[in-house]
């Protein structure tokens, strides 16, 4: 008698297809693996590692618009709503970040990070009404700073916790216009004067040691 091949209902083919989903989605690659924060010191970047913390100031008339900071593999490093600030641990070298900000259709600005390991660095980031670049980008310089102190405002805020894997899905559900987008600013930011691109570029030097972020 010959015997029929077994096959898996749909319901458990289903469930096994969410289950193999999960896996990949809790697992990623290497290069995302989750870099430790320092609980006490949330500013404070781990010795072999960079932080960059990211601003967004208070306004008087609250902005609905939700800033998304993503690296150059697609992954959220960053969710702003209107007052809050996120520390996010971030490999040394050369980064290029793109600011994200709506929905339909997504408008990307783009920004340069090049880190130091132990170094925490700070970008404020300033929503702007009927303007082509819907955020200012300004960079925290160490030598603007009196006597070069890290800010001592940022001390004394607690740092927000958004869940940065469904801001990742969002980010890869809109990949096709983000995409797009991003090449066309890619092609500006390659045109555009040296100036613009070190306003927009957070250097090695701007950053601060753990002692100096902690503070005395």
């Amino acid at each position: 008698m010959k015997r029929r091949p077994i096959r898996a209902r749909p319901a458990i083919a289903a469930l096994l297809s969410m289950l193999t989903l999960l896996t990949v989605l809790m697992t990623g690659s290497a290069s995302e693996a989750q870099i430790p924060k320092t609980v006490d010191a949330p500013y404070v970047a781990p010795s072999d590692q960079a932080m960059l913390v990211f601003m967004r100031p208070r306004r008087k008339q609250a902005s609905e618009v939700t800033i998304r900071v993503v690296d150059q593999a697609g992954r959220c490093i960053a969710l702003l709503d209107n007052a809050s600030q996120m520390a996010a641990p971030t490999w040394p070298g050369k980064h290029m970040l793109m600011v994200i900000t709506g929905t339909a259709p997504p408008t990307v600005q783009l920004m340069e990070a090049r880190l130091s390991a132990g170094k925490t660095y700070v970008v404020k980031l300033r929503t702007r009404v009927k303007a082509k670049s819907p955020v200012e980008v300004q960079v925290v310089r160490r030598a603007d700073q009196a006597l070069e102190v890290f800010p001592p405002e940022l001390r004394e805020l607690s740092p927000a916790k958004p869940d940065l894997r469904k801001c990742t899905e969002w980010v890869a559900w809109k990949s096709g216009k983000i995409e797009s987008r991003a090449e066309r600013v890619k092609a500006d930011w390659d045109k555009a004067s040296d100036a613009h691109r070190d306003e927009h570029t957070v250097h090695r030097n701007d950053g601060w040691t753990a002692a100096e972020v902690v503070g005395p």
